[in-house]
């Protein structure tokens, strides 16, 4: 006889089989039909409890799978104890916010007055060569044991402060002579000129173009300070490195900032022009509210949600062969490629342990430690600037490794629900979605993403069941990892 309450599972079926998804254990598990219906009975809280035997139910539970409680007994990052070595000696980036200014005025965007008050705003205010200098420097002293470094510039415009840019790279390059270092920039394009391409050519500079989309959806936010769009400014210019430096432009990313409300049809036709200029690198994220007080949540219209999961459905079966690479949504195969990092990551993840914690958080400022025009330091170019909770040091008084602590356990704001939650090893929430600026850290506000994070948890696990399903009809013809369950 079995003897189960509601395990601690989630659930999945198919037309074709019905599965099992074990959270103690991380797993995905194929069942019977009688297994699946009486676990979900459980799972209502409707089954009668030691009444049925199923013989596969009972095998499972012998082998550790479906337990009813988390395993997890306290909320602690493994790497705790080595933080403040990584951030002594194992910086990897540092991104330096050369200025605050920004000759557009693009309506989504939350480091906008009109939009937030309580993020950082456009003003006048740059980074001196003095504090770029200590920054450049900082990374050197830092950096000891890692064997490559890049150094990101971020604004506002950043090329607003393109002879800064040009005096920091001439810097850094002599700084780390004899170690590997490179150089990213994100930008909105307007300002490109030719010494600005030739520069960034022969410095090999990762080059980030912000493109919404064709003209119609482009001009919609990202517009001038007049009012004007910079569709046709931002074109002009990538075509200009087309044109100069064909090789280089080839290896331009745009980053496409995507809004749900729009035609997700017509956003992806940037894709087929991007193809004209032999480019398929695409970062596309959706309009970001975490710190709009105007916006209680993101609205996505119907007709988006099931094109964007109609195209990709097409980039899935490219990779069975069954559908032609050349014609998918480069949108659509940047969506995929975080999918199948997704699941990657599944297969390799670990059951859950007595100490664990949730997967959002990466080492505060490790990764990508972003120094704002003042010298301040935050885990990345995504936070408040405005917010204490997330300032995790400076570059005169070094790594606060203390609050780096706190940012790197944001679990410990939630701990029980965290530790009941069945996406504790997918979830994806960091400091930045429980920061309320002035205020700090809510648990409050952190705990009103979780839906999200476990319909986005749901969808991956979905999708991998059906990449799993695919590669059994495809299993000769697949050109991704065989994806096992």
């Amino acid at each position: 006889m079995i003897d189960l309450a509601k395990p601690f599972i989630q659930l999945f079926k198919t037309p074709r089989s019905q599965y099992v998804f074990d959270v103690n254990q991380n797993e995905i598990l194929p069942v019977s039909v009688e297994s699946f219906d009486f676990l979900k009975q459980c799972m209502d809280g409707k089954a009668d409890i030691g009444s049925t035997s199923i013989e596969e139910l009972q095998m499972l539970m012998q082998n550790g799978y479906l337990r009813t409680e988390s395993v997890v007994q306290e909320i602690q990052h493994p790497y705790t104890p080595y933080l403040k070595y990584l951030l002594e000696r194992k910086l990897r980036k540092i991104t330096l916010q050369v200025t605050q200014a920004c000759n557009l005025r693009c309506k989504y965007c939350i480091y906008s007055d009109d939009v937030n008050p309580h993020q950082r705003s456009h003003s006048s205010r740059r980074m001196t060569w003095a504090t770029a200098k200590k920054g450049i420097d900082f990374l050197w002293e830092h950096s000891v044991d890692s064997p490559e470094v890049n150094v990101g510039f971020y604004g506002g415009e950043p090329l607003l402060e393109f002879a800064l840019i040009k005096r920091i790279v001439a810097y850094a390059k002599k700084t780390f002579d004899g170690k590997k270092i490179s150089f990213s920039l994100t930008t909105n394009g307007t300002l490109i000129t030719d010494e600005m391409i030739n520069f960034l050519s022969e410095e090999n500079i990762h080059l980030v173009v912000s493109l919404d989309g064709p003209k119609e959806i482009h001009d919609k936010s990202r517009v001038f300070a007049d009012g004007r769009g910079s569709f046709d400014t931002v074109i002009g210019n990538v075509k200009k490195f087309r044109d100069r430096v064909p090789e280089y432009a080839k290896r331009i990313a745009f980053s496409v900032v995507v809004d749900p409300l729009n035609d997700y049809d017509c956003i992806n036709e940037i894709t087929i022009m991007a193809k004209d200029m032999n480019s398929h690198n695409f970062l596309a994220a959706i309009v970001d509210k975490d710190y709009d007080n105007n916006c209680d949540s993101l609205i996505f219209s119907e007709e988006y949600t099931w094109k964007s999961r109609y195209h990709e459905f097409l980039a899935l079966l490219s990779l069975f062969n069954r559908y032609p690479e050349e014609c998918v949504s480069a949108l659509a195969r940047s969506s995929l490629g975080l999918l199948v990092k997704k699941m990657n990551q599944k297969r390799a993840s670990a059951p859950l342990r007595p100490v664990d914690v949730p997967s959002g958080p990466c080492i505060p400022g490790q990764l990508r430690l972003f120094v704002n025009a003042d010298g301040r330091f935050f885990p990345c170019e995504r936070v408040s600037e405005l917010s204490t909770a997330t300032c995790i040091g400076s570059l005169d008084n070094g790594f606060d490794v203390e609050q780096a602590s706190k940012l790197l356990n944001i679990g410990k704001l939630t701990p029980q629900a965290c530790k009941r939650c069945w996406s504790f090893r997918s979830c994806t929430l960091c400091a930045k979605r429980a920061d309320i600026s002035s205020e700090g850290l809510s648990a409050e506000y952190k705990l009103a993403h979780c839906a999200n994070v476990q319909m986005t948890t749901y969808n991956v696990l979905r999708k991998t069941i059906f990449a799993h399903e695919v590669n059994s009809f495809y299993k000769d013809q697949v050109r991704l990892e065989r994806i096992s369950l």
